[in-house]
């Protein structure tokens, strides 16, 4: 049995104010993947990601807190995460996004032949989605594509039934991908459970323009797709980029008093 990588910069996890998030760069990511799949007993086989937009949900919604925190990884998907992670002296070397990881994943040609089943937004774009990445991979199979509209206990009917899969890749809104996916979890508990997004699932159908690359490397994503996506997204970023950071730094405050208080409490 193999292990997972061990290097002198191997990816650690950290508390970002009650949020599980990691280090993981994008060939770290794809290490801890094929880890999983040389390991079927490994657990927990979920795999999530963590932006300025989940973290501010998160604050608010106990359940979506206790799905990212029981999940195996948690990527540093959004710019804003990777820049403040050091106020909780931590290193993030670059941003882990998750269609990026995902591209690069399917395209690899490293990896075994896997199957697998892919649900999110409309079941039109999930099957034009899967064509993409049948035309590039030479081992990524999907063996199904699902809307993402369905109610809860459809998805749990369909995972109750299935056949055994290797991947259950699942790509909507927050809180409903980490919702589905702790329902994949907990009835296909040998499947790796990725939470992909529902971006992704639009870029490989077609119907959603991915930002360019200098965009991407510079973390301004955001920007992008605030243009292209102005009526649905505006309060998301305007008025959620700033709620974002108003969270890290009165958080990262009030740990560093109650630190600070500790310390004066002279020792009997």
């Amino acid at each position: 049995m193999s292990l997972p990588p061990s290097n002198a910069l191997a990816p650690t996890h950290f508390d970002m104010g009650g949020v599980k998030c990691s280090t993981h760069t994008i060939p770290q990511f794809l290490d801890e993947i094929r880890f999983l799949m040389e390991n079927p007993a490994a657990q927990p086989r979920t795999l999530l990601c963590l932006n300025a937009h989940i973290y501010n949900l998160a604050q608010e919604d106990s359940m979506l807190r206790e799905s990212l925190n029981s999940a195996r990884i948690v990527t540093a998907d959004g710019m804003g995460i990777v820049w403040l992670a050091r106020l909780w002296r931590t290193e993030v070397a670059e941003r882990c996004n998750m269609t990026e990881a995902f591209r690069a994943f399917f395209m690899s040609p490293s990896f075994q032949k896997s199957e697998g089943i892919l649900i999110g937004v409309s079941r039109e774009e999930a099957e034009a989605a899967a064509e993409t990445i049948a035309r590039n991979s030479s081992h990524c199979r999907i063996r199904n594509a699902y809307s993402g509209y369905l109610r809860d206990d459809e998805y749990d009917e369909l995972f109750r039934t299935m056949a055994p899969v290797d991947f259950i890749y699942i790509g909507m809104g927050t809180p409903r991908t980490e919702r589905i996916c702790a329902i994949a979890r907990a009835r296909c508990p040998q499947a790796i459970v990725w939470g992909i997004g529902a971006g992704t699932i639009r870029i490989l159908a077609g119907t959603m323009h991915e930002a360019p690359l200098p965009m991407r490397r510079m973390g301004l994503q955001w920007l992008h797709r605030l243009w292209c996506e102005p009526t649905r997204l505006w309060t998301r970023y305007l008025f959620g980029n700033p709620r974002f950071l108003y969270r890290v730094f009165k958080t990262v405050r009030q740990t560093r008093r109650s630190v600070a208080q500790q310390s004066a409490v002279p020792r009997s």
